[in-house]
């Protein structure tokens, strides 16, 4: 028998994925093609990516992990010149930070209502860990490279 909690939980996942897809689309204009849902282990490794936090209903953080040189690629087909470093972290959280308000008002739509936090840009070998579960969607840009998109739920 599925418990109260545990059905809440299933609805946040399936919302949150649909989110992610109608956000990862409206906020980068590149054609892409997007994996189904998978659930991580412990710890999610990052070389290169943005963290966003989550508050409210939805709780936990959004991680979006690629190369330097992928986020880099993307900034520079959305804004038509290449990206310095600073700038590719600049963008890098922005990114991130654009991605999340839209999968939040994405998923609000549906009854979910959440805050976010402000961008963390995460460069360098960093292993995250401290989450009850994950979720992970894989983002392919044919002509670019991989993204994945990581929702770490703290509930």
């Amino acid at each position: 028998m599925t418990t109260s909690k545990e059905a809440n939980i299933n609805h946040i996942i399936k919302e949150v994925y649909n989110g992610t897809i109608k956000s990862i689309n409206n906020v980068i204009p590149i054609e892409n093609t997007i994996g189904g849902p998978q659930l991580i282990e412990k710890p999610l490794k990052v070389e290169f990516g943005v963290m966003i936090g989550f508050t409210g209903d939805l709780k936990g953080e959004l991680v979006v992990k690629s190369t330097s040189n992928v986020f880099a690629s993307i900034g520079e087909k959305m804004f038509g010149m290449p990206l310095s470093d600073e700038m590719l972290d600049s963008f890098s959280g922005e990114l991130g930070n654009m991605i999340a308000g839209s999968l939040s008002t994405q998923i609000a739509e549906s009854g979910i209502h959440t805050d976010i936090t402000h961008p963390t840009v995460l460069n360098g070998s960093t292993s995250l860990s401290g989450f009850k579960r994950a979720l992970l969607v894989n983002v392919n840009y044919p002509s670019i490279g991989d993204m994945q998109i990581n929702l770490l739920l703290n509930q």
